[in-house]
This record gives structure tokens, sequence and C-alpha cells, in this order.
């Protein structure tokens, strides 16, 4: 071939035909060839295609990435951490001033609210240990005068309960060892070795039996719990309603009532599980997970019900525990309580203990059915209970009724940091045979917050709605919604502090149910006494500088260490006590 274009290009002329003819042959033989075999062509075609197609494509997607990156290049410096540090600070301070121009406007409303306590981030300011022990001497007196107006009633109840035991085998009386109960609980001991490793000390009990002489000596927790294990424990209830009765019977909540009624708030609340079925039958019992894999669960639940007052006064009541109805003739395979059933046997036990006592009653939503309210309108009682708009339409469309009609309280359109309106709609008739008169209520709010990622002041919007045994009008919806209603967050946040603010509500103590129920109302009666202790007027004064964990950490290292003499223990018993509380 490389001769015959050799011999091209020496003579162009003789040799251009020939050239000519091999290119038509071969031409030739390229379209018989495509002829023959059209598929593999068109697949050639196809190929081709495609190849030019993801070319394309590629020097399109190159060039998108070079532009990304060029603006990439363009932003990196500016997310250096030095912007980021800038950026933020800039937004901290944005919060605060936000922050600082919702404080101002609600100081000007005067809807501010009150922090409980103003505890001060400081190091202590004593000087000298004589300082230090004065200060403790204040402390501890104030607390002795609160325990001296209240722990009497309670020790003279706890001397009528009955012994089970066997008097030649008796070595603590049952007064000493209840007074012993209640006191670890008053002092927040988490455990029963606690309680042995912390009361036994001679310190803490020559100090304690200054205070109180009933207290002869220290027993063992092991001997409290199996007291609790034979023990009525509706004594020891009753022992805690004759403190609420007297109390009541001397006037010290006089002008906390709302419309001349005892406040009292009921919720329900899990005391604690254990895995698998190893405890008493009466525990409540459930299945975690799905259906195939899932795991047998027990649990203790239990309906509380606490007083709560309009100064902020929460003090705990009644417990009624959730159990597994063990009668095999009406229930073979036995039947659990739910908190309805268990709020029948609970205003029940009130209406015995109470029985002339006028009674406003709170709850939430789930109380809001028809065999609630005819139990509390058989009793005489008031209420006001919180409804659920998607359970009960036609109350809420009755209510929406009125809506063009909301009125604020006149010079007084904030509470609590918040503008609010309220509308009402009275007399309705309620009931399978329209038995029952109730009257509806609702409050819309709006206030302020600061979105935290952009500083900026938002609004934001909340409705709530009552179901009231009470006709509602203006003079009385601050009282009954605001002061009364809206206090049930008082009864969540004393539950709340019984389990994780030093009680241990969660413990168990004794896995023994009767045992368990007598350690739990013994919890509760010793937070009562705490509760009515912190609102005294002498000892509210410390707790409002200092906070309430920090005060009665004080008085518990005062007493359990040798900080004061035995004579200044005598002088407090010889002081003549009355229980004075702080009603704002």
């Amino acid at each position: 071939m490389n001769d015959i274009l050799m011999q091209a290009v020496e003579h162009p002329s003789s040799h251009m035909s020939y050239i000519h003819e091999l290119f038509e042959k071969a031409e030739g033989v390229l379209h018989r060839h495509r002829h023959e075999n059209p598929d593999l062509y068109r697949m050639v075609e196809d190929q081709k295609v495609i190849k030019e197609a993801n070319e394309k494509k590629a020097a399109t997607s190159q060039t998108m990435t070079s532009r990304v990156a060029e603006k990439v290049s363009v932003i990196k410096p500016l997310e250096s951490i030095y912007f980021k540090q800038s950026i933020q600070e800039q937004l901290k301070a944005k919060i605060r001033a936000s922050h600082q121009i919702i404080r101002e406007n609600n100081i000007a409303t005067q809807s501010l609210i009150a922090p409980r306590t103003q505890a001060r981030n400081a190091k202590q300011s004593y000087c000298s240990i004589e300082e230090m022990t004065a200060d403790r001497s204040d402390k501890l007196s104030s607390q002795i005068q609160a325990w001296r107006s209240v722990l009497p009633i309670l020790i003279r109840r706890f001397k009528k309960i009955h012994d089970p035991r066997r008097a030649k085998s008796v070595k603590h009386k049952m007064v000493v060892v209840m007074l012993y109960g209640l006191l670890a609980f008053i002092f927040r001991l988490s455990s029963r070795r606690e309680i042995n490793r912390e009361l036994s000390g001679i310190i803490v009990f020559e100090n304690l039996k200054r205070i109180f002489p009933e207290l002869e000596s220290i027993p063992h927790a092991d001997t409290l719990a199996r007291l609790l294990e034979r023990i009525n424990v509706n004594d020891i209830e009753k022992t805690h309603i004759a403190l609420i009765n007297q109390l009541i019977r001397n006037k010290k909540f006089k002008k906390l009532l709302i419309s001349r009624c005892l406040p009292i708030a009921i919720d329900g609340t899990q005391k604690l599980y254990r895995d698998g079925e190893l405890h008493d039958l009466r525990w409540l019992s459930r299945k975690v997970g799905n259906e195939e894999t899932g795991e047998n669960q027990q649990y203790v639940y239990i309906l509380e019900a606490n007083i709560v007052f309009k100064n902020g006064l929460t003090i705990p009541l009644l417990s009624e525990y959730l159990k597994t109805n063990l009668d095999v003739f009406s229930n073979p395979e036995g039947k659990q309580d739910c908190e309805l059933v268990a709020f029948k046997r609970l205003t029940a036990k009130l209406k015995k203990y109470f029985p002339r006592l006028k009674i406003m009653m709170f709850a939430d939503a789930l109380f809001a059915t028809q065999p609630v309210l005819e139990i509390l309108t058989q009793y005489r009682w008031e209420y006001v209970i919180q409804f659920s708009r998607n359970k009960l339409k036609n109350i809420a469309e009755l209510l929406n009724s009125m809506k063009d009609t909301a009125q604020i309280i006149p010079e007084q359109p904030y509470y609590r940091e918040r503008y609010q309106e309220f509308y009402w709609y009275n007399d309705v008739t309620w009931g399978y045979e329209s038995q029952l008169k109730i009257h509806l209520v609702s409050c819309l709010e709006e206030w302020q917050e600061v979105d935290n990622e952009t500083g900026e002041i938002i609004i934001k919007y909340s409705q709530h709605q009552w179901l009231s045994s009470i006709p509602i009008n203006i003079d009385n919806v601050h009282e009954l919604c605001n002061l009364g209603a809206r206090k049930i967050g008082l009864m969540e946040d004393s539950i709340n502090t019984e389990k994780h603010r030093g009680y241990h509500y969660e413990h168990a103590f004794s896995y023994d149910f009767n045992a368990m129920q007598g350690f739990h109302l013994l919890m509760r009666m010793a937070h009562a006494v705490n509760a009515l202790s912190e609102f005294t007027k002498r000892l509210k004064k410390w707790i409002k500088e200092h906070g309430c964990s920090a005060t009665l950490k004080i008085i518990k290292e005062t007493i359990f260490n040798p900080w004061l003499p035995r004579e200044w223990y005598e002088q407090q018993h010889k002081k003549s006590v009355q229980l004075t509380l702080q009603l704002e």
C-alpha cells in the first residue's frame, strides 16, 4: 500500500483513477456489510449517541462544580471559627436585649412573675465561727418553733395507733418508731441504710431528744419496716388528716380559701416499676414493647390529692393506690383499677374525713366526665375542671359561640406576664338525663418570648377552658381560674419535688405492699410538715434569701453536729410557739 501511495505521489495523474476506484470498492463493501448487519450498526450508533450525551453531561457538571467551587472559595473565609464566634456573640447580645425589653414591658404592666426564692450566688459572708454559729442558731430556732407547733399533733395521734407487736418483746414504743420514720423523711434521707447511718449518731439523738422528749430511743430502720408490714396504714393516714383538721379548726387557712372553699387538686403519677412479675399481685401489670418480643412489667400508680393555695403553699393530703382486684369470684383473671375508679374511692375518703367541709376540686381533662361530676354534685362540692375541645366538641362549640364577648378583667389585663381575655357560657345542661347544670369558661392568653435562633421577640398564644359548678362573671373569673384552676400546676410541682428534690418518691423502701404504703404515707406527711414550715413567717425570710434546699441543709447539718450547746436546746423547748403562715 505504501508503494502504491509513493507511486501516486511521484505520478499523480496516472494513479488518481486507481485510488478513486479503491475508495469506491471500500464504500461498496461497507455499504453491503451495513445492509447485511443492520442491528450491529444500530447498536454502534446508539453507543455513539450515549457517549456524546455523557460527555455533554460531564462537561456541564464540571462547569457547575467549578462555579460552586468559586462560590465556596468566596464563602469559606467567612465561615471561619472567628466569624462564627462573632455571629454567636451578636445573637447572644440580641437575645439579652430582647429579654430585657420583655422584662421592662412586664414591669410596666405589673405582671412580672416574682421568684419563689432569690438565692444569692455569693460566697459566705461569715467573718468568724461565732458569727456562723449565731446564723445557724437563728435558722434552727425558726425551724424548731415550726416543728413544735405541728409535730405534737402528730405525736399525740401516733400514740393512739394500735401496736400489732407482742407487748413483752417490744423494745421501742410505737410513738418512737413512727416519729423516727417521720424524721427520716423530714431530713430527706434516701434509703433505709442511710436512715440507719444518719439517725443513729449520738449527737443527733441527743439533740432531737431535747426537742422531742418522746424520742426515748433510736430504732433500726428494719424495725420500722417490719412494723409497717403489720400495721393498719389507714391509721397513718388518719394521723395526717388529724393535722389538717386541727389547722382548719384553728383557721390557719381562712384567708387562703377560694370562694370560701378549701382548694384541693388531684393528679395521678407512677411511683415505680419493675421488670417481670415477681412482686405482690396488687401491683398493676402491663406489657412493654411489641407483641412478639414484649416483656411483662409490674408498676405502682397512685392518685394524689393536695391542698393548693393561691400563695403557692401546697400541702400533701391523701394518696390512693391503684390496685389489681383479686376477687376471684367476680374477676377470675383480676381487674386493674384506673384513675377514675381510684377517684371514686379517694373522694369517698375525703367526704368521710371532712363531712361538712366546703371543698373545691381542681383536676385536668381526664376527670371531665359525667360520673365524676355526678360524684362531686352528690357531695355538694364545687369544682373547676379543665376539659378537652376534641373530646367534648358540643360543649366546646357552645363556649366558642361566646368568643366575640371576650373581655379583660378590669384594671388587670395581665396576669403572670400574660395578657388575658375571658369569655364564658353559663347554665348549660349536661348528662344522660340532663341532670347536671354546668358553666363554661375559657381564657385566651398572649405573651412574648424570645426566639433563640434569631433573637427576635415573637408573640405566642394559648387557650384554656374549664367546666365549673359556679356561675362565671367578671368579678369571680380571676379567683376561680387564675388563683384556683391554674394552681393545679402547684400539684404537679409538688409531685416533682417528691420525686427529684430529696423525698425519693420513686424509692420503694420495702417491697412488702403494706410497708410500701406506710413508707409512702410517712413521706407525704413529712413533706406536709416541711411545706408548712417553709411558709412560716420566720423561715420564709431565710428561704427567700438562700433557697429551700440550702436552708434545710444548714438546719440538718446543725442538728447532726455539735454546733450548739445543750442549754440552747433546752431554752428552745421552753419557748411558747404559734404557727403563723406567710399569706402572700
